[in-house]
Formats: C-alpha cells, structure tokens, sequence
C-alpha cells in the first residue's frame, strides 16, 4: 500500500517511540516546581525639588561622601536597641545616598556672581537610616558633617555637625522612603543656611 507523503506510519513498537534522557525530565520537572523569578526591585530618588535655589557668596565645589556600606544604593532600617543594619530586600535607591544629596544640593543652588571666591564644601554622611520604636513607630535619621575650606585640601574655614529626624507618615518602607527623603531635603536646607550665614571673608592662604 502506498502512503501519501504526508504521513509516515505508526512504529511497529513501543520500543522504537524516541526516549528522552533521565537526567531531561528531572531537570524539566525541577524547573516546573521552582518559584517564579523575583521582580527587579522598586527603585526610588528623593522625589522633585518643591524649593527655590538659594544664592550663596561662592562659587562653591561640593563633595558629599559616606562609607561603603552606607552607600550601596540599599535602603537601610534599624530596629530599637538593634546593632544589626538591615536593608529591604524589594526597593532601592536610584542612585548612592551621597550622589542623591549632591544633586539636591546642587539644584537647591543658583549661579553666584561670576567674581564670587571659590569656596571647597566636603560633607560626609554617617547616618542615613530608617529606625523602629519598639512601641511600633518609626522615623528617618541622617547625621553628617560639613567642612567648608578656601580649596580642595586647604585650609579649614567652618565645620558643623549636623544631626536630623524625621518621623515617618507609616512604619513601613513607605513611610521610611518618604521620611529619609524629608531628612535629606532638612539637611540641604540646613547646608543652605548655614553657609548662607557664614561671613563672606577672603581665605587665610
């Protein structure tokens, strides 16, 4: 009998069906019972600038630092009594802490005169966290230093240690996004002023 070229005959035996490899169908029934991926975490900046700049005597260069593990781009939280840092695992910042404050900053500023000295401001972040009451409230926490000096490396003119809270709207990642967001926009304002009120004098060197 002749067949039509569409189709082929049905193996004479069960013996002769392709076998697929042990080690295929395990890998196959593994991958059904894995979890689906974990969605990329939800990324977050310190929101629009709601300010308007503010004009200082200087032209003024800034360096805004922290450690390493204060800087990774995690969102970090602290529990009451708590040596342990922790970070949430599903959101993130867009960028390192200290690059987020260096372009608040630098947006809060408007252009100085074209004569205006030139002015080095170094600020180094050491807090930046979120922390849990064990009555179940929470806030934001930034501490940070500021040195203002004539030139990079040169001599000290002014330093101030500033130290912010915020109470945040929920105890959640929420409210600490909002309120670490609110500390970081209290704290350019606080640079602001300060420097603002700083006597405009020439550099001793």
């Amino acid at each position: 009998m002749r067949l039509h070229p569409l189709f082929s005959p049905l193996p004479s035996s069960p013996w002769s069906l392709p076998i697929l490899p042990a080690s295929t169908l395990l890998l196959t029934a593994c991958n059904s019972l894995l979890p689906p991926p974990r969605p990329a975490p939800l990324l977050h900046d310190l929101g629009p600038v709601a300010s308007e700049p503010v004009t200082l005597p200087w032209q003024l260069a800034i360096q805004i630092g922290a450690p390493p593990w204060l800087d990774n781009g995690a969102v970090h939280y602290r529990l009451e009594g708590d040596t342990q840092l922790a970070a949430y695992r599903d959101h993130r910042w867009a960028a390192p802490p200290s690059a987020l404050l260096t372009r608040r900053l630098r947006a809060r500023m408007a252009p100085p005169q074209p004569d205006a000295p030139a002015r080095w401001l170094d600020v180094e972040i050491s807090v930046f966290e979120q922390r849990f009451t064990a009555a179940g409230d929470a806030s934001a926490h930034l501490e940070a230093r500021a040195l203002l000096r004539a030139r990079r490396g040169g001599t000290l003119l002014a330093s101030r240690d500033f130290v912010l809270h915020q109470p945040a709207p929920t105890a959640d990642v929420h409210g600490g996004l909002t309120a670490l967001a609110s500390a970081a926009d209290g704290l350019v304002t606080a640079l602001l002023d300060w420097l603002g009120n700083l006597p405009p004098a020439p550099p001793s060197e």
